[in-house]
């Protein structure tokens, strides 16, 4: 949902998101007209889900109405972009801004709150290959208030990571 990140950033983790649907699809233009959550790739168990005209990431996945998006084609008219509609109010749609900067944060917008050719374009997204994705043998380590993704080192690029050794003081090194 940013920009490409630059290299050497965290930036990959944090712009990437799952798409979650009700059944397997082969390509991502076979959800269009579908409704669908949004996964943070760096935050598992956590969506995206609207909060009034706020967007927040929680760890609501209850597949309650509020985080459920209906896939549409793109507002903008280009054919390789989607919107996504919120389920539970209808006509608003996640919106980034005309002007992309990588502060402004996404809200949900209702038609007719801005020109419609100016909407149109902040609510249009183009959906690709994420730049980070799920190493093969990854998993998820689940915690008191979030859960973390557990990955191979060698795996990761551009992200920030920490390492914790498990030093046993209890055995004697002779």
């Amino acid at each position: 949902m940013e920009k490409l990140p630059e290299p050497g950033t965290v930036g990959a983790a944090i712009a990437t998101f799952r798409v979650i649907t009700s059944k397997k699809y082969s390509t991502i233009r076979q959800c269009i007209g579908n409704s669908v959550m949004l996964e943070p790739f760096d935050l598992p168990g956590m969506l995206l889900v609207t909060k009034g005209s706020d967007l927040a990431i929680t760890n609501s996945f209850n597949g309650e109405a509020s985080s459920s998006f209906l896939l549409v084609p793109g507002l903008d008219g280009n054919s390789d972009s989607v919107s996504l509609e919120s389920v539970s109010q209808k006509g608003c749609y996640v919106y980034s801004g005309v002007n992309y900067q990588s502060s402004v944060s996404l809200k949900l917008r209702c038609k007719g709150e801005s020109s419609d050719a100016e909407f149109n374009q902040a609510a249009s997204f183009v959906m690709k290959k994420g730049i980070s994705e799920y190493h093969p043998i990854s998993f998820v380590a689940k915690g008191a208030r979030r859960n973390f993704l557990l990955a191979p080192l060698l795996s990761f690029r551009d992200e920030s990571y920490t390492v914790y050794f498990n030093i046993n003081k209890h055995k004697k090194f002779e």
